[in-house]
């Protein structure tokens, strides 16, 4: 059956127990708390599981004794979770001493892994490659290709929010089906080479033939679904995956590049329909929705960035912000402004901001994310409603203490903004955002394990944000200092030395590069440009399209590609390696950093110390 076919049955299912109890909470002042119902709501259901992770507990393993396996791990999760922008809530990771074949995502984010899994899959990556001339170098590699499809099958339910409030109630054979299509997806999303999940099936497949090992995964049974029939399905929708990737993969570029968010508004709202209990599709229309009210305000008025608890880059409004607070340097009279009313809806654009407001809301009751929780207060601090003002900052306040230490500092810049923007608090406003600055934030230690939480902000926003509250303090000195760091940075290059790849570089023509490289695997249409995809290079390349000279924007290298950068640089390469020759970074940025090299600007995506990704673009692009 076609997956959209499924997708429009599953439309009048009844909603989980989840959206029903959001009707129950308000707050007696009228206004609806999503923050409170998001955390009760999502411990109701984990209290089906609250008995089997304490259980798994008892058997945790340091990270210590897996050795390498806790890295590919982690990375893994990092590239389906954080890179898809699926979730960026704390996630505790447990490593259990089991014997038996073990992954599981539940409701809060908790993420099981067995030690059995991992020995099982090295036993059968052993006898794979023991009679092969192979490189034992690619060993890791294959590991983390034979495990991402089954992570990624786990992070689709969560995604998906596919749980039942008896622990023992299978998933329909139309929601595993759905689970499929949407870890597929996200395996494409996360940069991994196609064809995972259906190798993975295949082997489970076989796993089951053998009674031994099919006690080993009997927590991977799907009742009377087996993995033919799911690899059957799967095969049978490949042009509904391709155009559900196409949907999500373009909704990800609007919102990174902070445009066509009506588009890609239309698009989540069909989607909703699909899937109204999703929480990825959730947090992406509160995102994009947010998005769109922040494009409708005049850029005078918002005086801080927002930041957003996405990897949105975005050079344009960099510059504004700077600009902005950089003509005022000697003059700052903005104290007897005032930003609340300044930013009030207004009959313009009054359905935006209730839009994004029920967005937030919608899926902040659903799960409690610390990260969106201090964007919904930002949202409210231009709320005409003086009860919804009042909850601010203590909103943002819980937010910042909740993802205290981690690395993902979106809540903490939000409660500097808006200690500063609603005149509360300088002094302490300053030294959040110093400590968001500093770069040496210290993972989590000891037994109990966290996933990276990634960096989504843009450091040059949170700096334009320090630089304007250090003016308010009158720290002349401070002020000058990040104004020179500023400038360093958002200076056009004296010259500029093409990056070449395969006689293709950012800036030639079409023309030029289908002569080069041919046509591509697939084009997608983006709002203001084409994103024209090399599967067999592992390259997506940004095309300009809105003013019709067709060239060549931007150019991200996947790994493993065989593209070669300078020195014979290649995805793949240690970061060690890489800064021989590019030198230090310059700043943090959507989860990257951000490398100057020869007038170009370079964004490279690690994981495990290895590059995963790297984006070339023009240093001072305004788009």
């Amino acid at each position: 059956m076609p997956c959209y076919d499924i997708l429009y049955r599953m439309k009048d299912m009844r909603r989980t127990v989840l959206f029903l109890l959001s009707f129950f909470f308000i707050v007696i002042s009228g206004f609806t708390d999503p923050l409170s119902e998001g955390m009760y709501t999502r411990e109701r259901l984990m209290q089906v599981y609250r008995n089997e992770i304490a259980e798994t507990s008892s058997h945790e393993i340091a990270a210590s004794e897996v050795g390498e396996w806790y890295d590919i791990i982690e990375t893994s999760l990092f590239m389906l979770i954080r890179r898809t922008e699926l979730f960026r809530g704390s996630m505790r990771l447990i490593i259990t001493d089991w014997k038996n074949a073990r992954c599981m995502m539940y409701p809060d984010g908790t993420f099981l892994v067995s030690t059995g899994l991992l020995d099982y899959i090295d036993s059968l990556l052993f006898m794979d490659t023991s009679g092969s001339t192979r490189k034992i170098r690619n060993l890791n590699n294959e590991r983390e290709n034979f495990f991402a499809p089954i992570a990624a099958v786990c992070v689709a339910q969560f995604a998906l929010n596919y749980y039942n409030t008896a622990k023992n109630t299978a998933l329909s054979p139309e929601q595993l089906y759905t689970v499929d299509i949407m870890a597929s997806v996200l395996l494409t999303i996360a940069g991994y080479p196609q064809g995972l999940l259906e190798t993975w099936l295949n082997r489970l497949a076989v796993l089951y033939a053998d009674t031994e090992t099919a006690k080993i995964f009997a927590s991977f049974s799907t009742g009377s679904v087996k993995p033919a029939a799911r690899l059957e399905q799967l095969n049978g929708n490949r042009d509904d995956i391709t155009h559900l990737y196409e949907e999500i993969s373009g909704v990800l570029f609007a919102l990174q590049n902070r445009r066509g968010t009506a588009d890609a508004r239309t698009v989540l709202s069909n989607l909703l329909q699909l899937f109204p209990q999703s929480l990825y599709i959730n947090r992406l229309n509160a995102l994009v929705a947010h998005q769109a009210w922040l494009n409708s305000l005049d850029k005078r008025d918002t005086e801080m960035a927002t930041i957003l608890p996405a990897a949105v880059y975005d050079n344009a409004s960099v510059f504004a912000f700077f600009q902005s607070a950089d003509f005022m340097f000697e003059n700052d009279d903005d104290e007897q402004s005032d930003y609340v009313s300044k930013t009030m809806p207004t009959r313009n654009n009054s359905a935006l901001y209730e839009q994004a407001k029920k967005a937030y809301s919608d899926y902040l009751t659903m799960i409690y994310e610390a990260g969106s929780a201090s964007s919904y207060a930002y949202l409210l601090a231009s709320s005409p409603l003086t009860h919804e003002r009042d909850t601010v900052l203590s909103i943002a306040e819980q937010a910042d203490l909740f993802h205290t230490r981690a690395d993902d500092k979106t809540a903490r810049a939000n409660y500097a903004a808006l200690l500063s923007l609603l005149r509360k608090d300088y002094t302490k406003a300053q030294q959040l955002l110093a400590d968001c600055l500093d770069s040496s934030a210290q993972k989590t230690t000891g037994k109990v394990l966290f996933v990276t939480t990634g960096f989504p902000a843009d450091e040059r926003l949170i700096r334009c944000n320090y630089f304007r509250i250090l003016k308010k303090l009158n720290n002349k000195i401070g002020a000058a200092k990040e104004r020179q760091w500023l400038i360093d940075v958002l200076k056009a290059p004296a010259a500029v030395v093409p990056i070449v790849l395969r006689n293709v570089s950012v800036g030639d023509t079409v023309d030029k590069l289908l002569s080069a490289w041919n046509k591509p695997s697939t084009i997608i249409y983006n709002y203001y440009s084409e994103r024209w995809l090399y599967r067999l290079l592992n390259t997506e390349l940004i095309i300009r399209s809105k003013d019709g000279d067709g060239t060549v924007l931007q150019m991200s290298i996947g790994f493993p590609s065989s593209l070669t950068l300078f020195n014979d640089i290649r995805t793949g390469d240690s970061r060690e390696a890489f800064e021989k020759v590019c030198g230090k970074p310059m700043y943090r940025s959507c989860d990257a950093l951000i490398y100057h090299k020869q007038g170009n600007l370079l964004q490279v995506m690690y994981g495990n110390n290895k590059i995963r990704n790297i984006t070339i673009r023009n240093i001072n692009e305004k788009r």
